[in-house]
């Protein structure tokens, strides 16, 4: 049996918040398990307080981490395109990967937050470029393990937009402009 692997998402929204998306396929990019969060609005003394770490704590210490924990299967690799779900890292032993690819978002205003940190090391596997927190090598081997033996018509950035099209759906107030 293949390892599954995990899609992460995080997506906010001026007005409503911070939506997360949790997407666990087979190898050959079959859905295993979903979960997505209720809308999150950090509260002003959080954003007084966290300041331009904010992103990091609400998606990687408590989205990505509220969303992994709720799953039943356990990938061994999670991997976002959101580089502030990365923060997850410094609370757990989740091995998490930035995927870098161009992102085509079609909403204007649900938008992938970005990370201030600044401790990525890049990581090439196969055609797809990673990043993962300096000196991990954990992730470093279960990437090149798992994503290595992937067929080639396995498209890993296409399972970001089953995630976003999945939370637009169960959150239509994010459609609003």
């Amino acid at each position: 049996m293949t390892a599954p692997i995990g899609f992460l998402s995080v997506r906010r929204h001026p007005e409503h918040g911070y939506f997360g998306g949790y997407l666990i396929t087979n190898q050959i990019a079959r859905p295993l398990e979903f979960h997505c969060t209720m809308p999150l609005r950090p509260s002003r003394a959080q954003e007084l307080l966290y300041g331009p770490t904010i992103d990091e704590f609400v998606c990687g210490e408590q989205i990505a981490m509220a969303l992994v924990t709720k799953a039943k299967i356990k990938p061994e690799l999670v991997l976002t395109d959101c580089s502030a779900v990365l923060a997850i890292a410094t609370v757990s032993d989740v091995a998490a990967a930035l995927l870098n690819f161009e992102s085509s978002d079609s909403y204007a205003n649900f938008l992938i937050p970005r990370s201030r940190m600044t401790d990525h090391q890049e990581l090439r596997v196969d055609r797809w470029q990673l990043s993962v927190l300096v000196n991990d090598t954990l992730v470093q081997e279960r990437a090149e393990r798992l994503l290595g033996g992937l067929t080639s018509n396995f498209d890993l950035t296409e399972p970001f937009q089953r995630i976003t099209d999945a939370l637009l759906e169960a959150h239509p107030i994010a459609k609003a402009a």
